[in-house]
């Protein structure tokens, strides 16, 4: 098979994980930058190549942590290991990011604009949190004032509206319950059914975890004590306990290495060290949530599927998964995009463990689950596979395939950004009156108590109006019975049924 020469391949991965040990103190665990060096010096060693890639290395790019903000953080890691002075850049926020890099890179070695590229990240929040128990400032390395920041990948633009901030939403854990639970409402799942679904779904993704050596929780918990609230596993949003959230508090990094087909071979890559992407689409849902029609569908991952689909992928061909899990609801509601079960536990869409259970480290989860993924069609090179990421709310899309042997006509990337803005968008509306309960979620302290009920609810001629209740017997009674669908009245933000 003739090969052309600029196919992008990815040639070398590197994960690292620093568990938590009793003992351990600040002083003694990873900072970010350790665990970024020595990520990227594993995927160097992991291409067996007969010379660096990183000597002369196009580009650094470094994956933006949540608790590390040094100007440059990809030029830190250079310095680190010695390497001489590729461009840098820095990415925004969004889980989606280190998929998208792989398109992006994908497309400018495919051109000739680079010829070898690397990503790089890593969070140490665990670390962090070490830090304030113990009460010590960070003494993480930084640069000078004034070091100029890198080209950043893409903008930042602010994730929620201002009525969305001012009921209560903040964070992913109460955005995401609002999904999940309108998700249950619409395929008529008793509250019982439900629970015992989502105990199916993430006890098979712990079983996965269980057997990654990277994975930051490895105990397995049974479907019974991943939903069942308790001092050690607290309700965080309804219906979402501890152990059905995204776990943060974790010192982990990751890399991986790109480069032309041209240039592996060159390097002295063996052939069975190669995968390929295959093919990538990205889309962002209606960006607020207020402008979405309906909160359990994402039109983007149904614009991204169809457009892989037009590549070339089929769901029988891809013998390994790893779809974005930062909650339950995006793993459903891919699943059902793709067609597959997602409760199956012979086809668990996962080959990390998930971000409950293998962990998950900001922006970067999906570097790791790409370098899984190569481990993956290494070992078994006659089958494909497909990662998808998202980012802020459900909101940023990037899906792609890979596989050990080169796409037969090149790369193919797909944005399919004018299928979603076809959607229609949701009105909005500070408007009092009687409303129709859309979907809702009940915030809870660390100890357990109930903080508040926020709720989407819907004037009868189809507006949005946000709203919330700080009543307890309100906020008890909607986790043992059903409030979507109930009508209810909405004075200046507050909700009574």
């Amino acid at each position: 098979m003739n090969i052309d020469p600029r196919t992008p391949v990815l040639v070398g991965v590197g994960q690292v994980t620093r568990r938590a040990r009793h003992d351990e103190t600040f002083e003694s665990a990873p900072t970010p930058l350790d665990l970024m060096a020595e990520a990227l010096e594993i995927a160097q060693a992991d291409t067996n190549a007969s010379k660096s890639l990183l000597s002369d290395l196009d580009e650094l790019t470094a994956i933006k942590s949540f608790t590390w903000h040094p100007a440059d953080p990809a030029a830190l890691v250079a310095e680190r290991l010695g390497l001489s002075t590729p461009v840098t850049r820095l990415t925004p926020t969004g889980g989606n990011v280190p998929q998208k890099l792989v398109h992006d890179s994908a497309r400018r070695i495919a051109s000739g604009e680079v010829n070898c590229v690397a990503v790089v990240g890593a969070e140490a929040m665990h670390a962090h949190a070490l830090a304030r128990r113990e009460g010590r400032e960070l003494n993480w390395p930084d640069q000078p004032e004034g070091t100029p920041r890198p080209p950043a990948t893409e903008d930042e633009r602010a994730p929620l509206t201002k009525e969305e901030y001012e009921q209560g939403l903040h964070w992913p854990v109460e955005v995401y319950p609002l999904f999940e639970n309108a998700r249950r409402y619409a395929r008529g799942w008793t509250m019982d059914e439900h629970r015992a679904r989502l105990g199916a779904l993430w006890s098979n993704f712990a079983r996965v975890a269980a057997l990654n050596p990277y994975a930051w929780l490895r105990d397995a918990p049974d479907a019974a004590a991943i939903v069942t609230a308790s001092p050690t596993n607290r309700m965080v949003s309804f219906p979402y306990t501890k152990l059905l959230v995204a776990n943060l508090p974790v010192d982990m990094g990751a890399a991986f290495i790109m480069t032309s087909y041209e240039n592996a071979r060159a390097k002295g890559v063996a052939a069975e060290r190669m995968v390929f992407p295959q093919a990538g689409a990205e889309a962002n849902d209606h960006w607020y949530v207020s402008q979405r029609l309906n909160l359990a569908d994402s039109p983007a991952m149904r614009a991204v599927w169809a457009a892989l689909l037009r590549s070339g992928a089929r769901e029988d061909r891809l013998s390994h998964l790893d779809l974005y899990s930062c909650f339950p609801t995006v793993v459903q509601c891919a699943s059902d995009v793709i067609g597959i079960d997602a409760l199956d536990p012979t086809r668990v869409p996962t080959v990390t463990g998930g971000l409950t259970f293998f962990g998950g480290p900001g922006n970067n989860y999906v570097t790791h689950s790409i370098a899984t993924m190569v481990d993956r069609l290494r070992a078994d090179p006659s089958s494909e596979g497909l990662v998808s990421a998202l980012g802020w709310f459900s909101t940023k899309h990037a899906w792609g395939t890979y596989a050990a042997t080169p796409p037969a006509r090149g790369f193919a990337w797909h944005d399919v950004q004018s299928d979603v803005d076809a959607q229609g968008v949701c009105q909005t509306t500070s408007d009092d009156g009687e409303v129709t309960v859309e979907s809702y979620t009940v915030t809870h302290a660390r100890d357990g108590a109930p903080l508040r009920l926020i709720a989407a609810g819907r004037f009868d001629d189809g507006r949005r109006r946000w709203c919330h209740s700080d009543d307890v017997e309100l906020m008890l009674n909607a986790e043992q019975s059903e409030l979507i669908g109930r009508r209810g009245v909405v004075r200046e933000s507050l909700l009574t049924l």
